[in-house]
């Protein structure tokens, strides 16, 4: 027979009870219907998580979690109460001390080997599973249980997971490009002939693409030159300049210039930038043409160029502008890091470590930058890292310091789909303002993946 067990003691939980003494000196108690929880909440308790250093390298801590933190909601109707706020992942909730204020008398059942044992309000509690609290009137004439859970995450965090969205729709491209604008996902391709096509889908229905027919789009488009500013698409072909406003009829913009390729765009500062022969250039108004800002360097960043564009964490008003590509054609060649702050002029090198070429850019076949979590991802086909060969696509890079060194991830929690490793085909890849990141696998068996984080789910 199951045992009602004592949380408090009798006469400190009764809320309502009245005593005084009669003329006799003896004590009168008055005893209530009335049974219901008012209150209820858990002290401190530890959890374990893991944290990534700078240098990449991971250690375990140990943190309080306070109970004022994670408040208990009280569901008088269903006789549920529970954390809406879910505890972090790695909560120890299999010793928890809860303190409570309730009209009646409270019990715990402890079920412990099939048997029952009494608590007290210091006892510790395992919540692994819900418990039964029992509030019974002072008359006991009423009763109610309550069922208890104290609700922890079940995932990682800082998880990046990936779902299949769809096939990949422009199977004879050789080389691809992603962007998003206005909630539309474009996917750009080229064929080996030089010819670019597009495909659309909106960013809240990824499983449904609309190939487009282009109209007097010119062939020998630089794929890496396509830029969005000022919510039209750019690109260079032949060196010349093209823009179209929804990336399916293009126009041959006048450009008294020659140009390599477009590597950057912000519509907050309003400047297109390029590359010419000898000079790098740049334009607020378009077809009012480009103005000569620097002579370009020979390790200019012009080939597999990825440029990111964020505000500073100290000042919003201000933004770092980041530039990472190849200087030559070769693939083989090391990654080459350029960049400015909004408030000034020029580019700038920015020195790579020295000493160290662990932690140096990889050397990978279209490389890409990507910028999530306040990190910069690096991913690419096959190549090099610190002299040993990678596969395509198997290993994504994290650097924390604005692109100077770089860690490939050794987490299963921060990885490219498993079904992606080793493919050598043509890629592309992007972070939307939505937290997702969208990867895009080339070929017959092609796949648009997206992926995210769960903490933003969470």
């Amino acid at each position: 027979m199951k045992k009602y067990l004592y949380l408090y003691p009798l006469l400190l939980v009764m809320l309502g009870l009245t005593s005084c003494l009669d003329s006799d000196g003896d004590l009168d108690v008055t005893l209530y219907p009335y049974a219901s929880l008012r209150s209820i909440s858990f002290n401190d308790i530890m959890a374990k998580s893991t944290v990534t250093a700078s240098d990449g390298s991971d250690s375990t801590v140990f943190r309080v979690v306070s109970g004022r933190d994670y408040p208990f909601e009280i569901d008088q109707a269903n006789n549920l109460v529970y954390n809406a706020d879910s505890l972090p992942m790695g909560s120890d909730i299999t010793q928890v001390s809860i303190n409570l204020s309730c009209d009646g008398i409270a019990y715990i059942y402890v079920d412990s080997l099939d048997s029952y044992e009494m608590a007290a309000s210091t006892d510790s509690l395992d919540f692994t599973e819900p418990i039964r609290l029992l509030i019974t009137s002072t008359d006991g004439t009423y009763s109610r249980e309550y069922k208890v859970s104290l609700n922890v995450h079940t995932v990682d965090p800082n998880q990046l997971y990936w779902n299949k969205m769809a096939t990949m729709p422009l199977t004879s491209s050789t080389s691809l490009r992603m962007m998003v604008k206005e909630n539309t996902l474009y996917l750009f391709g080229c064929d080996a002939d030089g010819v670019l096509s597009l495909a659309t889908a909106d960013v809240a229905a990824p499983a449904i693409w609309a190939t487009k027919s282009l109209v007097n789009a010119p062939a020998a488009v630089n794929m890496n030159s396509i830029t969005l500013f000022a919510g039209s698409f750019y690109f260079v072909a032949d060196g010349k300049l093209y823009g179209s406003s929804d990336g399916e009829t293009w126009e041959n913009i006048p450009c008294d210039k020659t140009l390599i390729t477009l590597f950057a765009a912000s519509d907050k500062s309003n400047t297109m930038w390029a590359a010419t022969d000898d000079s790098i250039v740049c334009a607020s108004d378009v077809a009012a043409g480009f103005t000569a800002v620097q002579p370009l360097a020979l390790n200019f960043p012009l080939y597999d160029i990825s440029a990111i564009i964020n505000p500073l964490r100290t000042n919003s008003n201000i933004d770092r502008y980041i530039l990472i590509g190849r200087a030559t054609p070769d693939v083989q060649s090391q990654p080459q890091l350029w960049g400015k702050l909004s408030t000034e002029e020029k580019w700038v090198e920015y020195q790579l470590p020295l000493g160290n070429p662990a932690k140096l850019c990889p050397q990978l076949t279209s490389l890409t930058i990507v910028p999530y979590d306040d990190k910069l991802y690096a991913i690419g086909g096959n190549g090099t890292s610190n002299g040993e060969a990678v596969d395509a696509l198997s290993v994504i890079y994290v650097s924390r310091d604005n692109g100077l060194t770089w860690d490939a991830s050794r987490k299963e929690s921060l990885a490219l789909p498993a079904e992606v490793a080793g493919i050598d085909a043509p890629f592309a890849a992007y972070a939307d303002a939505n937290g997702n990141i969208w990867l895009v696998t080339g070929g017959a068996n092609g796949i648009v993946w997206r992926g995210r984080m769960n903490k933003l789910d969470i």
